[in-house]
């Protein structure tokens, strides 16, 4: 290792496309960090292995971003919380939706709508959904896909809690006035309920409503952002996708708290198009996931280019 170090520390300062063109100290200190490592690293096979792995994970990830993220998403994420996968997929502004009968499988299914990529939520996440009742409903679509909540319950024996949860949800969205007015058939007589004028007359749920369907029911609300029912939260806010280009200055953000861990210090903070690590003050704990947060603070970034929102001062909305 030590006959190493000087050809490695000047290797590193090689210009591209030679080398990565690091200053000296960023090699030294890359080094440093290379150095101890020696002592239970992999073998040459074992890492040959995983850098085929990871090479592969680029390229698809870069070229084919939405099926990357679906096969991730479906394998139940990787590294982070499959929260950050899909404000991941929302950042590259690809569709994410709640599961619905004429379109998921089990787990998170990718499909082509007028040449636009959506990400539908698999059945499998569905609170209460049965296996039967999920493979049940993937047979019966296979012959021709559900017109409304009256034909799906003619062809798949739902319990009363699975009908319940897949209309909150939004599974059947798209086949009634509003997730309000399924219900609503579903409690009464489908026949009393057969004609469209009927089920109109239901108010249809607000965004709150929804929001709390889907947080209970999926464990992530995916249709209606929690930054939608505070909607002053964000008054005289910048975005987050315009924070990093405000470094060091004085900024008002306002998000959520997106679960799962960062990998070290602090929490990620989404809105509805972007997300970003943040950390707070020492001594501040981070905000309950899926909390509203109003912050203060300004962008940093280390030497190697890695930014996070510092945060001066949080409140939480609601």
């Amino acid at each position: 290792m030590s006959a190493m170090r000087a050809r490695f520390i000047a290797g590193c300062q090689r210009p591209a496309p030679e080398g990565p063109g690091m200053s000296e100290a960023q090699a030294r200190t890359l080094w440093e960090q290379v150095e101890p490592f020696a002592g239970y690293g992999f073998n040459q096979g074992h890492a040959t292995a995983y850098a085929d792995v990871s090479y592969r994970s680029a390229y698809v990830r870069a070229h084919w971003p939405a099926a990357f993220l679906c096969a991730r998403l479906a394998n139940w994420g990787g590294f982070h919380h499959p929260a950050i996968y899909i404000a991941e997929a929302q950042r590259l502004g690809i569709d994410v939706r709640p599961p619905h009968v004429n379109f998921s499988q089990g787990e998170f299914t990718l499909v082509q709508e007028d040449a636009c990529a959506v990400l539908y939520m698999g059945l499998n996440q569905v609170r209460d959904l049965r296996q039967a009742s999920v493979q049940a409903i993937i047979a019966e679509r296979r012959r021709a896909g559900f017109t409304d909540l009256a034909d799906l319950l003619r062809r798949v024996a739902l319990q009363r809690k699975e009908i319940e949860h897949l209309i909150q949800c939004g599974a059947l969205d798209g086949l009634g006035a509003s997730r309000a007015a399924l219900l609503a058939q579903a409690e009464g007589d489908l026949q009393q309920f057969a004609f469209d004028f009927m089920a109109q007359q239901v108010t249809p749920e607000g965004a709150a409503q929804r929001l709390a369907w889907e947080a209970h029911i999926l464990g992530h609300p995916v249709s209606v952002h929690p930054l939608d029912v505070q909607p002053d939260a964000a008054t005289d806010c910048t975005a987050l996708v315009d924070v990093t280009r405000l470094p060091r200055q004085p900024v008002k953000v306002a998000g959520t708290r997106l679960p799962g861990w960062t990998g070290g210090k602090g929490f990620f903070l989404g809105d509805r198009t972007h997300f970003c690590i943040a950390v707070p003050p020492r001594g501040v704990s981070n905000p309950p996931a899926w909390a509203v947060v109003r912050i203060r603070g300004r962008w940093l970034e280390d030497e190697w280019g890695s930014g996070w929102l510092q945060i001066e001062q949080m409140e939480q909305v609601g």
